[in-house]
Formats: structure tokens, C-alpha cells, sequence
């Protein structure tokens, strides 16, 4: 065989060789070629997915940033509120305090009211039996005086246990005069004997009290008040110097005709206001209005108890 076939046939089989070899070349470049390309298209499905997870967890986020936000927002007014409810029970309990207190003081009041209430009705026991007392007593003197003096002298008992014996200025004095009358010398004696100088009043105070009409006198109405108050004087020193009256129970008063006791404008009328006015005042005086007040206390207090 000659060289030139042997050659040829080495360069044939070379060429066989390397045929097989490169189709071999190119089915395992082919298969790594699509398993590449699975790969990348698996690659590409997991990074839409990552890209669509990230936009979803992006989105949660900003969801969670918002609702973080919210939180905070409300977590300082839930603050806020907590430190005003705190203020609210610091107050309250503050407020509770100070009515544990002021009802602490409040019964402390209550007991002690009740002690002056049980106090005041004992005084007013003690003031209601001197009133009856004093009734009692001038009760039996109006009786003498109306039985002794009849039309001249009228007694009447008022609500604070003062005596008043009203004298018609007639009886005792001549008009216009402040001189007594010797017929007024007499009544004024009796009235010492049966009233001023007994025992019942030895400590009761007297006040002599002269009234007129309201007639101006000589057309002054001044001299109406020096008229009242010459005949009231004019009875005390009567009563001092002669009728043995002590000087310190005396007392002399001129109302003119402010104080009438009947204001028609008649002759009968005006003979009423002409008048001189012998008042015994117990050594209690007023004491029907110190009576009253004390009952208004006592109301008071149960008043206050009741709230």
C-alpha cells in the first residue's frame, strides 16, 4: 500500500474522530445549553417572585411604619390622658380628704350644737317660768288696779312682762300745764302704795312717759315735746320726793304725739293720747324677745342638723 493511501486513510479516520468528538462536544454543549437555560428561566421565575415578595414586604413596611406611627400617636395621647386621670385621682383623693375632714368637723358641730341646744332649752325652760311667773303676778296687780282705780288708770301686761299702767293726763294735770293737780298728787300715791312700793316689784325699774295730742301747742308743735317731757319729769320727781320712790328705778320720757294710741281725729281720740305712762320693767326685760331669739336659735340648730 502506498503512502499516499495510508495517509489518506489515517486523515479519513482522524476526520471520523474528530466528528464523533465534536458531536459529542455539541450534545453536551447542547444539554448544558438548555439545562442552562432552564436554570436561568427558573433564575428569572425566582427573581420575579423575590422582586413581587419585595414589593409585598416594601409595602409592608411602609403598612407597618404607618401603623408604628398611629401607635405612637396613640400611645402619647393615651399618656396624656393617663397623666390627667392620674391629676383627676390625685384631686379626688385630695377632695376625699377634706370631706373626711369637714365631716369630722361637721359631727365635732353637731355635738356641740347639741350640747347648746340642750343648754338653750333649759334657759328657755327657765325664761318661760319667770314670764309665767310675772304673768301671774301682774296679773293679780291689773285686777287690784282696775278694782281700785276703775276709769282712771288702765293696766295691761305686754309680751316682755312689762307692766304699763296708762293715766289719763286729765287726772293728773290741768290742760296745757305740766303742773300736777292735787287729785293727780292723790292718784300717784295710790299707784305707789298699791304698785310702785310693793314687794312684788321692789327690783323692777319705772319709766314715766308723757304724751300729747297732736294738736300744735299755741301753733308750735315743739312745745308739744316740751309739754310731754315737763309732765313726765314732774310725775319721777313727785314720785322721788313724795311718794318715797328710790331715785335710782325712775326714769322721765317725752313723746309729744308720736306714739299715739288711737289716730282718728277725734275729740275721744285725742283724750286717749293725752296720757302719761307708768312702765315697770322687770329686771329681766325683753324678755319675750330674748325668748324669740333663743327659738330661732333652737331652729337654726335643728336646721343645721339637718343638713
Amino acid at each position: 500500500m502506498s503512502k499516499n493511501k495510508i495517509l489518506a486513510i489515517v486523515s479519513i479516520s482522524v476526520l471520523a474522530i474528530a466528528t464523533v468528538v465534536l458531536g459529542i462536544l455539541f450534545y453536551s454543549t447542547s444539554n448544558r445549553l438548555e439545562k442552562t437555560q432552564t436554570e436561568l428561566a427558573t433564575t428569572q421565575d425566582t427573581l420575579q417572585k423575590t422582586e413581587t415578595a419585595k414589593a409585598d414586604l416594601e409595602k409592608k413596611l411602609t403598612d407597618t411604619e404607618s401603623t408604628l406611627s398611629e401607635t405612637q400617636k396613640t400611645l402619647s395621647e393615651t399618656r396624656s390622658e393617663l397623666d390627667q386621670t392620674k391629676e383627676i385621682l390625685q384631686n379626688a383623693s385630695e377632695a376625699a380628704r377634706k370631706i373626711a375632714a369637714e365631716r369630722n368637723e361637721l359631727q365635732q358641730d353637731k355635738s356641740a350644737l347639741e350640747r347648746e341646744k340642750e343648754s338653750l332649752r333649759g334657759k328657755l325652760n327657765e325664761i318661760e317660768s319667770e314670764l309665767q311667773r310675772i304673768r301671774v303676778q301682774s296679773q293679780r296687780s291689773i285686777a287690784a288696779i282696775q278694782e281700785r282705780f276703775k276709769d282712771t288708770v288702765g293696766a295691761v301686761l305686754d309680751e316682755a312682762g312689762r307692766l304699763k299702767l296708762d293715766v289719763k293726763g286729765k287726772i293728773l294735770f290741768q290742760t296745757g300745764s305740766a303742773i300736777l293737780s292735787t287729785e293727780g298728787k292723790s292718784l300717784l300715791d295710790a299707784i305707789s302704795e298699791e304698785v310702785l312700793l310693793n314687794a312684788d316689784y321692789s327690783d323692777y325699774a319705772i319709766r314715766i312717759e308723757g304724751h300729747t295730742d297732736n294738736t300744735p301747742i299755741g301753733g308750735d308743735a315743739l312745745r308739744n315735746w316740751n309739754l310731754s317731757t315737763e309732765r313726765a319729769i314732774a310725775a319721777v320727781k313727785y314720785l322721788q320726793e313724795h311718794a318715797n320712790v328710790s331715785a335710782e328705778r325712775l326714769a322721765a320720757t317725752g313723746y309729744a304725739f308720736y306714739q299715739p294710741i288711737d289716730t282718728a281725729e277725734t275729740p275721744e281720740a285725742k283724750a286717749k293720747n293725752r296720757r302719761i305712762e307708768i312702765i315697770l320693767v322687770p329686771p329681766q326685760d325683753f324678755l319675750s324677745e330674748l325668748l324669740t331669739s333663743l327659738q330661732t336659735v333652737m331652729q337654726s340648730i335643728g336646721t343645721a342638723e339637718a343638713q
